[in-house]
């Protein structure tokens, strides 16, 4: 276990994950979709959502709140649908000059949701020793319904910042995937609205402590660190109190609280005995 005393600053640091409001990763484009519009409907083949929620649960995994073009949001699953999909995979050429016969071309603005969000991060492609770049996506029903791509492509090339890039559907398969609704929610609109959520949802103070526990306590404080063994019944009954609270960040084995202790803020970091079990 170890304790450090914590500033507003370091909160706003350390607790937050910070969204590019100008992000072109695909990584995060799901992210900023469902923040941009509210709620945001994505497929996958996976059984765990992607990107992962980030609300305060006690004793599961939470990802972190985060800070988007100044304001703060959790986001949370609200349905989770198990359907077949269709997966498809692109193969996306380099550009090729365009000419007056080479008329069987999309532009890439009048693609579906789905279909652009497949050839997003193909376009331009990053040729090399192939000549070609994969992509793929995956489709329900509705999704194939709004496509022009899947499960025939209707045209040979897309056209994007004036640039024609031929496009094949190399293969689909039926698989087994999820549909997940994500909804979003604004939390705070500036710094110090965040830090008082903050501390409404994820503090909790250390108060009531028995003579063990209390010494874990200055020690980990006192010393940055508190080491534990397998019959430390403090250290176990004192593992349990954060256990119940909503931390800030946590896996399997280890996990951050935000606590207030004595009357200063600490972010406590615990690998508590009952991991080892």
């Amino acid at each position: 276990m170890e304790m450090r005393e914590t500033s507003d600053s370091d909160l706003l640091s350390s607790a937050v994950s910070t969204i590019p409001a100008d992000t072109t990763s695909d990584r995060l484009r799901p992210i900023v979709e469902t923040i941009e519009n509210g709620t945001n409907k994505r497929n996958s083949p996976s059984p765990e959502p992607h990107p992962r929620p980030a609300t305060p649960v006690a004793g599961s995994s939470v990802d972190r709140p985060l800070e988007y073009d100044g304001a703060y949001y959790t986001l949370s699953v609200t349905d989770t649908v198990e359907l077949t999909l269709t997966k498809a995979e692109f193969r996306v050429e380099a550009s090729e000059p365009r000419s007056d016969d080479a008329t069987n071309a999309v532009e890439y603005e009048t693609l579906s949701e789905t279909d652009s969000a497949a050839l997003r991060g193909a376009l331009p492609p990053e040729t090399g020793e192939r000549e070609y770049e994969s992509a793929h996506a995956y489709y329900d029903t509705q999704a194939m319904d709004a496509s022009v791509l899947v499960p025939e492509t209707e045209y040979d090339a897309i056209v994007r910042d004036g640039q024609r890039y031929p496009v094949e559907l190399a293969s689909t398969e039926e698989i087994q995937g999820y549909t997940y609704r994500y909804e979003a929610e604004r939390v705070a609109s500036t710094d110090d609205d965040f830090l008082t959520w903050l501390r409404s949802e994820y503090r909790f103070d250390l108060s009531g402590l028995s003579d063990d526990e209390r010494a874990i306590v200055t020690e980990a404080i006192e010393e940055s660190r508190y080491v534990g063994d397998e019959g430390d019944d403090g250290f176990r009954s004192l593992s349990e109190r954060f256990l119940s609270q909503p931390a800030l960040e946590r896996d399997e084995e280890t996990g951050d609280w935000f606590v207030r202790y004595d009357g200063s803020e600490y972010r406590a970091e615990l690998r508590p005995p009952q991991a080892y079990q």
